[in-house]
């Protein structure tokens, strides 16, 4: 019974770290006020919270986009799918000598509350020897120099949310 009730116990302690879905009608006001003024053509969202910040997953023009916002409502992060084109020069070579057998799926612009620029590229390694194949996600700075490897963080539903290809 003490088993059970820790086990119990440990789950939700487990689920509160996690974000929490969240329905439209439960943002605060300054949340869905600024979101609506920065995306005023977008009717449906995914929202989650965390702690104080709200985080809103979309499509535009196909394209994955979020945006977190602080209870306040002030951007505290806005993520966007861009095409491989648009990316710093220098990724995509850090990537073909750094990940042999790499094959982009997706990439990412991230921009933070004091307008620093990051790049996020997901990807998959293929290893043609074993046949094995892992995943890779890296980050870069503004100007295309990695930082380190990250966390994929792919949107809830793949089928709905493909990557941008050449556009957006």
């Amino acid at each position: 019974m003490k088993k059970l009730i820790l086990i119990a116990f440990l789950g939700l302690a487990f689920c509160n770290v996690n974000a929490q879905q969240v329905s439209e009608n439960d943002l605060p006001a300054p949340v869905l006020k600024k979101f609506k003024k920065l995306y005023p053509d977008i009717k449906s969202a995914d929202w989650s919270n965390k702690d104080d910040d709200y985080k809103a997953e979309f499509l535009v023009a196909k394209a994955h986009y979020s945006v977190t916002l602080s209870e306040k409502g002030d951007i505290v992060e806005k993520k966007e799918a861009i095409a491989v084109a648009t990316l710093p020069p220098t990724i995509g070579p850090y990537m073909s000598k750094n990940h042999k057998g790499f094959k982009l799926k997706e990439s990412y612009k991230i921009t933070d509350a004091k307008k620093v620029v990051t790049y996020e590229v997901h990807g998959k390694k293929v290893n043609v020897a074993d046949k094995t194949s892992e995943e890779v996600v890296c980050i870069f700075d503004a100007k295309g120099k990695y930082i380190e490897d990250g966390e994929a963080s792919p949107p809830a539903d793949k089928k709905d949310n493909p990557p941008a290809k050449d556009g957006k």
